[in-house]
């Protein structure tokens, strides 16, 4: 009887999801306000909550409650770490030109995050220098929070973290020389070292990291002079990285004594709770340059901090110089920003974002069906999505014409061959039916028009409940033989004697399961993961 009672609340879910009265991203009603309506007792809705969150359909966030899960119906897509390092061209300023185009779709969309909430009229003049010492203090003890031990007089405050990080690169490097970047990233980090004059060494990461045997050799072979590491949560799925991966990294650092810089904008973007373990953070050495903030979509409305380290004395006056001090009024919405119980906090906007990034792959999801994948999130302010069918260049030009705001083309982030399958979607956006539209509509004139003879065959195989797939374009055989092979699977067909037809519909639909289901990707496992990725 107990047992009915626990999964009376799983079907009154269901319930409320088959009738769409409650969506991915939704909060659950709290368990007192449950238990009320269903008439149950307390303790068998929390034991119904814990069954939907066990299946993956909920999720618990500390000191917000429940909320609603989107459960993906299609196999995730994957993303493997490169077995390659990949020399950028040096391209000058065009590759900056380009991503500076994509920026809004880079930050926050909200119009309120990070607004001055004073008035207007105070003052606005910048504060010379770092910025004022009781804000410096609070993002030190936002810091803090994240394992990074710090103190306020070594913070630098600034209007741009991309600001921060050009004037790092040109104080610690020279022109020509070689730079190793975690990519898929942030583009406007290539870019960025690109229009210096920075030779840029690419190295892919995958869901849990590099493969760290390859950034050795790299680091040993190649004359570096910088390490670019983005955060966990700068990826754009985003990645969660273990601690002995990223002791590992340090001991590298200590190693070979170069300059690193960690970019870092989306520790408050975690899509799970507790801490975010950072590279900074196991730095005892003070060999990393940490560089986070906040960005959003409105002018002004944009902070970051740096923390120099050991290259604090050529790195002050390079701050100073470029004069990236915030006004009193950015500074107190900053300061407004970090604390958690405010209206406008990173906490609050966080679950925010989680919760629209369910929302937006559900909804992308259902109109695009199995065009679509995505990459295992886990914070950020991307969604890492696949295309089963990459979108010719014209398609790509006039998707992004209408929607540069809200993507960034794979090709920016990633160097790798399959990089033009990959977009990166903004999790803020408020309205994604615009974007999911047009892609419906590229994704169908990306299509390729078959020729008469095979649309006539796949006729007959509908008609006969058979899958015809379709020919790859870099397959050896000819158009010729794979008809006379699909002619044959018809004869073989009709020679057989069919199943019964009541059954047949089932059968098949497990065999367009299995179909889709297959995949050339390696099975993952996870005592190699760790040998390769803890311990080289």
């Amino acid at each position: 009887m107990a047992d009915f009672l626990y999964k009376g609340v799983v079907d009154w879910f269901l319930d409320q999801m088959s009738q769409e009265a409650i969506a991915p991203g939704d909060k659950m009603p709290s368990l007192r306000a449950l238990s009320k309506q269903l008439g149950l007792s307390l303790n068998t809705v929390i034991h119904g909550y814990d069954l939907l969150s066990e299946d993956g359909w909920i999720e618990s966030r500390p000191k917000s409650g429940y909320f609603v899960c989107h459960r993906s119906e299609t196999k995730p897509a994957l993303l493997l770490a490169g077995d390659v390092l990949q020399e950028l061209a040096n391209d000058g300023t065009k590759p900056a030109w380009a991503c500076l185009a994509h920026r809004a779709a880079l930050v926050d969309q909200s119009d309120v995050f990070l607004s001055p909430s004073g008035r207007l009229d105070e003052s606005h003049a910048p504060v010379l220098g770092k910025g004022h010492l009781a804000v410096r203090e609070a993002v030190s003890g936002y810091l803090k929070e994240l394992g990074i031990k710090t103190h306020a007089s070594q913070l630098w405050l600034g209007h741009s973290p991309l600001a921060m990080f050009t004037q790092s690169v040109q104080t610690l490097t020279q022109q020509g020389d070689s730079v190793l970047v975690l990519t898929p990233c942030d583009p406007r980090i290539t870019t960025t070292l690109q229009s210096l004059g920075r030779q840029v060494i690419t190295l892919k990461a995958g869901e849990r990291g590099v493969d760290l045997d390859l950034a050795i050799r790299c680091l040993r072979d190649e004359s570096i002079r910088l390490i670019v590491l983005p955060g966990q949560f700068a990826f754009p799925a985003g990645q969660l990285i273990s601690n002995l991966s990223l002791r590992r990294w340090l001991a590298i650092i200590e190693e070979t004594k170069l300059p690193v810089i960690e970019w870092d904008l989306c520790s408050h973007l975690a899509y799970r709770a507790g801490s975010v373990m950072t590279y900074k953070s196991l730095d005892s050495s003070d060999h990393i340059v940490y560089i986070g903030g906040v960005e959003s979509k409105g002018a002004g409305r944009s902070a970051s901090w740096c923390l120099p380290g050991r290259h604090q004395a050529l790195l002050d006056g390079a701050f100073l110089a470029a004069d990236m001090s915030l006004s009193d009024v950015q500074q107190a919405a900053l300061s407004d920003a970090l604390q958690s119980n405010s209206k406008r906090s990173l906490t609050k906007r966080a679950r925010d974002v989680w919760a629209n990034s369910e929302r937006i792959k559900a909804h992308l999801e259902t109109r695009l069906g199995e065009q679509v994948s995505f990459a295992a999130s886990k914070g950020g302010m991307s969604l890492w999505m696949y295309l089963s069918t990459p979108l010719p260049v014209s398609s790509i030009t006039a998707l992004l014409a209408s929607s540069r705001h809200a993507i960034v083309p794979g090709s920016l982030l990633s160097q790798e061959a399959d990089a033009h399958h990959w977009l990166a979607i903004n999790v803020t956006l408020d309205d994604v039916e615009p974007l999911a539209n047009a892609l419906a509509e590229h994704l169908a004139i990306g299509k390729k028009t078959q020729p008469e003879e095979e649309i006539v065959l796949q006729d007959k195989a509908v008609a006969k409940d058979e899958v015809v797939e379709p020919i790859e374009p870099d397959q050896s055989a000819t158009h010729e033989d794979s008809v006379a092979a699909v002619e044959s699977d018809l004869a073989t067909t009709e020679t057989s004697e069919p199943p019964p037809l009541k059954s047949e519909p089932t059968s098949l639909k497990k065999e367009d399961k299995t179909s889709r289901n297959a995949t050339t990707e390696p099975l993952y496992n996870p005592m190699l993961d760790l040998i390769n990725h803890d311990f080289g």
